[in-house]
C-alpha cells in the first residue's frame, strides 16, 4: 500500500515516527508530510531515514527550485492509496472540515480521492469541545474515518480522553480502511471462532490445549480488511484485533452460546477455535488437594460447536472449519468435513508441535471435490490473507454456478 502520513504539530508527533517505521517494515511505502508546527517536534531526516522515502512539507533540505519541479499536492494526492493524519490536531481537523488549504498537508487532503484516516490527539478539554466534535462529524460525513483517542495521562498532566491511540491500533486501522475490498466478502457478516477453550477443574487448574489463537486472530483481521463485517468469539489471552466486534469466552459451552446468539444473522462462519473435546464431569469449588495414591478424573464430552451450528444453518450460509491432525491428515479432515456438513475444511499438520504459536504454517483446503492446492508455508498473517483470497475466489465461483 502507498500511504501518505501527515504529521501536524502535537507532542504525540514522535509516535508518528514509530508508526512510519512499523508500516515501512511491513512492506508499505510511506511518504510523510510535515507541517511547520510538526517540524518543531520531529525532523524530516528522521522520517526519511525510517521510510526510505522523501519527506515533504516543512523540509529545509527540499527547496522550491528543483531541476524537475512537480505540483506536489497533486502528485501526492494521486500517489496515495490512503492518507492518514497522525496526530490529528484540533487545528488541522478544523481546517479540513471547512475546506481550508493553507499548507501542503491541507491541500493534499482536499485534492486526494484516497480514503482519509484521522487519529486525533489533544487535551481532554479540547477533545470534548463541541466545535472539535462537530468538525469530526463533518469529516465523517465526507467519508473519512476516525480512530478515537484513548483515555490516560496526557502530556499536560491531566487525565482523560485525548491520548493518541496505540500505534499498532492505528496501523491496523490503516490496513482496514486502505486495503482493497473483495467483492464476494465486502459487507458480508462473518462469524469467526478463535483461540483455545478452557475447562476448569477447580479455581486453579484447567483443561486446555496448546493453541494460542494467533491464526484465528489473523483470519479476523484478513476478513476485516477484505471488507467483511466480522464478529469474533475469542478464547485465550491474546489482545483482540482493532475494528472487530469481539466477545470473550472461556469454556466450550460459553463459545457455543455466543455463536448461537449470532449465527442466524451471519452469512458465514470460520471455525478456527481449538475447542477442548472434554471437560471435567464435576467442578470443585475449592482447590483440590494432593492426595495419597493414584488419582483419577472423570471426563465428559463438550458440545460440538460446528455440528450444532451446521444443523441450524439456513440456506445460503457457508461454513469453513479447521482440522489439526498429527497423522492421516487428509483422511481425518475429509471425514470431519462430511460429518459436520462443512463447505470447506483447512487441515494443518501439528506433529511435533508444528503450527502452534507464532510459527509459519501450511494449510491444505479440502472441499467436496477433494484436497486443493496447499497454502503456505507462510507466516500466519500472510497465510490468513491467502486463505481469505482462496475462499473469496471459491465463493465467486459458487455464486456464478448458481
Amino acid at each position: 500500500m502507498q500511504i501518505v502520513l501527515g504529521i501536524p504539530g502535537g507532542i504525540a508527533a514522535y509516535k508518528s515516527a514509530d508508526l512510519a517505521r512499523l508500516l515501512a517494515n511491513d512492506g508499505h511505502r510511506v511518504r510523510c508530510i510535515l507541517t511547520e508546527a510538526g517540524a518543531r517536534f520531529i525532523t524530516p531526516l528522521t522520517l526519511s531515514s525510517l521510510t526510505a522515502e522523501p519527506c515533504y512539507g516543512a523540509n529545509p533540505d527540499q527547496g522550491e527550485w528543483r531541476a524537475n519541479p512537480s505540483i506536489e499536492h497533486i502528485e501526492l494526492a494521486r500517489w496515495a492509496d490512503l492518507v492518514a493524519v497522525v496526530p490529528a490536531t484540533a487545528d488541522v481537523i478544523g481546517k479540513a472540515a471547512n475546506g481550508l488549504a493553507t499548507d501542503l498537508l491541507t491541500t493534499v487532503l482536499l485534492a486526494t480521492r484516497a480514503p482519509i484516516l484521522w487519529a486525533p490527539a489533544m487535551n481532554t478539554g479540547m477533545w470534548g469541545h463541541p466545535a472539535v466534535q462537530a468538525n469530526l462529524e463533518r469529516l465523517r460525513s465526507f467519508g473519512h474515518s476516525v480512530v478515537d483517542p484513548d483515555d490516560g495521562l496526557l502530556a499536560c498532566g491531566e487525565e482523560g480522553s485525548g491520548k493518541l491511540a496505540q500505534v499498532p491500533a492505528i496501523a491496523e486501522a490503516i490496513l482496514m480502511y486502505g486495503s482493497p475490498k473483495l467483492r464476494s466478502l465486502d459487507g458480508r457478516r462473518v462469524l469467526i471462532t478463535a483461540g483455545p477453550t478452557r475447562e476448569d477443574l477447580d479455581p486453579v487448574r484447567t483443561l486446555t490445549n496448546r493453541s494460542t489463537g494467533t491464526m484465528g486472530l489473523e483470519l479476523a483481521r484478513a476478513f476485516r480488511d477484505a471488507g467483511a463485517r466480522v464478529q469474533l468469539v475469542l478464547g485465550g489471552d491474546l489482545p483482540e484485533p482493532w475494528g472487530v466486534e469481539t466477545v470473550r469466552v472461556r469454556s466450550a459451552q460459553e463459545m457455543l452460546a455466543a455463536c448461537q446468539s449470532r449465527w442466524a444473522a451471519a452469512d458465514g462462519l470460520v471455525g478456527a477455535a481449538a475447542v477442548a473435546d472434554q471437560r471435567p464431569e464435576t467442578y470443585a469449588a475449592e482447590k483440590v488437594k494432593k492426595g495419597e495414591g493414584p488419582e483419577t478424573m472423570a471426563l465428559v464430552r463438550t458440545p460440538d460447536i460446528l455440528a450444532t451450528l451446521s444443523a441450524a444453518r439456513r440456506p445460503g450460509q457457508w461454513m469453513v472449519g479447521f482440522a489439526a491432525e498429527s497423522e492421516k491428515h487428509l483422511d481425518h479432515a475429509a471425514a470431519k468435513l462430511q460429518k459436520k456438513g462443512l463447505d470447506a475444511i483447512l487441515v494443518n499438520d501439528v506433529q511435533r508441535g508444528r503450527a502452534f504459536g507464532a510459527q509459519a504454517n501450511t494449510l491444505t483446503p479440502i472441499t467436496a471435490e477433494g484436497p486443493q492446492a496447499s497454502l503456505g508455508p507462510l507466516p500466519k498473517d500472510l497465510l490468513a490473507r491467502a486463505v481469505v483470497q482462496w475462499w473469496a475466489r471459491r465463493l465467486e465461483s459458487l455464486d456464478s454456478g448458481r
